[in-house]
């Protein structure tokens, strides 16, 4: 996590008026969530993007969302620790949603109760003394990578998340593209299968999810009942049934992966989340791929690990201070 700080220092230096002086001078904090089905990580960074500390719970679940109280309780707790730094300026909080650009309200999310009628940043901004920002998890991920990882020098990236679910995060020209609706990035919505239309009603999650997830993984092995991580580990030590159900999955999964290369074009597709960041299972979707398109796509697997949500959290919440600060300074040159 150390080179965030590497990265958010040339945030701030975007508009070249912004002299290292004047950065250093400027006080504050930035604080990322990722919110999940089973964790919540927080985590707080100074203007530089010094990471000063980071926190860890289990989601609270609960018909009256306790969650939206536990989230600001822990950045606050961070924020008490490190009081010193200065006041907390933006808080971005990424949830396994679909999040609305034009009004706040979250969607789309099978794992997760949360309020779907109401703002999710309005609420959490009432605990909170600075605006907050919610964001999808996927996307966050993705401007992680894009920021941190192996897209830093890449015009475009699409990361794809495989594990209890599936969700895609485009980055473009530096920017997250997120769709009319927020919507932008569902891929386990995608119509695929050998009749679509009669069985999208039935479908559990979405019908490329309901064939690439962990539920669709471990009903491919045995009675249903082995961890995904087993059967990769059985898979790497010669079971030949394990083997066969990561081949069975690496092949359902090159269908969306194709479909995003074919119709997004993006310079890099990164996969994460605990099935995509598998070397064994990119290797097997790269060449599954090959037989589904006529030229060559750069898959990789995600180098940055499960923060990868967090830190994406961070870099939008310093790149939105760092861009709001340059327009205010040449406001101001006005």
């Amino acid at each position: 996590m150390s080179n965030i700080s590497t990265i958010a220092y040339g945030l701030r230096q975007a508009d070249r008026s912004h002299r290292a002086d004047e950065a250093s001078a400027v006080q504050g904090v930035v604080a990322g969530v990722d919110l999940g089905g089973t964790k919540v990580l927080a985590g707080l960074a100074d203007l530089q993007g010094r990471i000063l500390a980071t926190v860890e719970e289990p989601t609270k679940h609960g018909a009256d969302a306790p969650v939206l109280t536990q989230i600001p309780r822990m950045v606050l707790s961070l924020l008490q620790r490190h009081r010193d730094q200065g006041p907390l300026r933006k808080t971005v909080v990424g949830i396994p949603s679909a999040v609305s650009p034009s009004t706040g309200l979250a969607s789309l999310s099978p794992h997760l109760a949360i309020p779907a009628d109401r703002p999710l940043a309005a609420l959490l901004a009432r605990n909170l003394p600075c605006p907050v920002v919610v964001e999808n998890d996927v996307n966050l991920a993705a401007f992680a990578e894009a920021t941190l990882g192996k897209g830093r020098n890449c015009g475009s990236l699409a990361f794809i998340a495989f594990g209890t679910g599936v969700g895609m995060g485009l980055v473009v020209g530096g920017a997250l593209f997120r769709g009319y609706h927020g919507r932008a990035g569902e891929l386990g919505l995608l119509p695929l299968g050998a009749d679509p239309h009669q069985s999208a009603p039935q479908a559990r999650a979405g019908l490329f999810e309901d064939q690439v997830d962990s539920p669709a993984v471990r009903g491919l092995y045995g009675d249903g009942t082995v961890p995904v991580s087993e059967i990769f580990a059985r898979a790497a030590v010669g079971d030949a049934d394990a083997a066969a159900v990561i081949e069975t999955l690496a092949k359902s999964a090159s269908l969306g992966i194709a479909s995003v290369q074919a119709l997004f074009d993006p310079a890099m597709i990164v996969l994460g989340g605990g099935i995509g960041s598998r070397p064994d299972f990119v290797e097997a979707v790269t060449r599954h791929m090959s037989a589904l398109l006529p030229f060559a796509a750069q898959i990789e697997a995600t180098g940055i690990g499960p923060e990868a949500g967090m830190l994406g959290a961070l870099m939008l919440g310093l790149s939105n201070h760092a861009s709001l600060e340059n327009s205010q300074q040449q406001e101001v040159a006005r």
